[in-house]
């Protein structure tokens, strides 16, 4: 009988390097995974660290602002902060609060995505703080909607699809995106990460046509 050969067998041998292996290829995906989940967040700071000027519009009200939030190593500029709180006020029912920053900070970020896309950098704010009061009158609205915290807005970009612009925020992650293309707008928030979009049964400005075809029969039979 052959003597043994010193060190490690053949079997020991192909048995290391396949661990070897899988502790690569997981190595791999966790440097993958941490790449894509730290990526975003590390360039959003690089991103705001800086003046952050913000131009926004509220075609409700007819009025246009620039204003600069925060400044670069001082703070939060409260006078600017008061004309983006004022901005995103209840028009309808003459009401302003204190936003909540990260709703600024994240039109910033959509601000400047638009403009590193080189796409229309226009937001036009349709809805921004509500009352309780006026939320309770839509059709649709979440009871404990963030409109009433002052955490969320419903924006529209002209020039810019609701279905890219929509894309665009979500993929900045820093809260949730809703779709509402047959109104025009998307509604985005600084609660919890999340995504949902609006069953559309026609098309926008279909619905005469629909009705249409229904009444050329007499019955469905």
């Amino acid at each position: 009988m052959a003597a043994s050969s010193p060190g490690m067998s053949r079997r020991h041998v192909l048995t290391a390097f396949a661990a070897l292996g899988a502790a690569l290829a997981m190595g791999d995906a966790l440097a993958t995974r941490i790449d894509v989940t730290l990526r975003p967040r590390h360039l959003h700071a690089r991103l705001l660290n800086r003046d952050r000027h913000l131009r926004l519009e509220r075609p409700a009200s007819g009025e246009v602002v620039t204003f600069c939030y925060f400044r670069k190593g001082k703070g939060w500029d409260l006078e600017g902060y008061r004309q983006g709180c004022r901005i995103l006020r209840d028009v309808k029912y003459r009401s302003t609060v204190k936003v909540n920053v990260k709703l600024l900070d994240l039109l910033f970020l959509i601000q400047a995505w638009l403009r590193i896309n080189q796409l229309p950098t226009r937001i036009l704010v349709n809805s921004g703080y509500r009352t309780p009061q006026h939320n309770a009158t839509l059709e649709g609205a979440a009871r404990h909607s963030l409109h009433i915290r002052g955490m969320a807005a419903d924006i529209c970009i002209p020039g810019v699809s609701i279905e890219r612009l929509g894309k665009l925020v979500r993929g900045i992650g820093a809260g949730g995106v809703g779709f509402y293309p047959s109104k025009g707008f998307i509604h985005v928030d600084v609660g919890r990460v999340r995504s949902w979009r609006v069953a559309e049964l026609v098309e926008p400005g279909q619905e005469e046509w629909a009705l249409a075809v229904l009444d050329q029969g007499e019955n469905f039979a």
